[in-house]
């Protein structure tokens, strides 16, 4: 072992990286968040394999600018879209996210 590096201090670090266990959990509570949500589903549904501008989600879903903002920084942060040129578009994720509940 390295003498410069310290085991707590190596065990310590390590705590802050989760196990597949717990990254597996986490991924799933992310999913049942987007699949109960009807306004997340639509969102997703809405975007669809085109992708969709900011103003056409906002037109399409009928929510309000507070409520859009709040479900599509969700959506983005929990990596189910993307933003590229001004459209917005699923993910790896978020398209195997759509092809099961949309």
């Amino acid at each position: 072992m390295n003498e410069d590096v310290d085991e707590l201090d190596a065990y310590l670090a390590r705590q802050g990286e989760p196990t597949e266990g717990e990254a597996v959990k986490q991924e799933h509570i992310m999913m049942e968040k987007v699949s109960i949500n009807p306004a997340r589903r639509k969102l997703l549904r809405t975007v669809g394999v085109f992708g969709k501008t900011e103003e056409d989600l906002k037109n399409e879903s009928g929510l309000n600018d507070f409520f859009f903002k709040f479900h599509m920084d969700f959506l983005l942060k929990e990596n189910m879209l993307k933003l590229e040129d001004g459209m917005y578009r699923l993910t790896d994720s978020g398209i195997a996210m759509h092809d099961s509940v949309c």
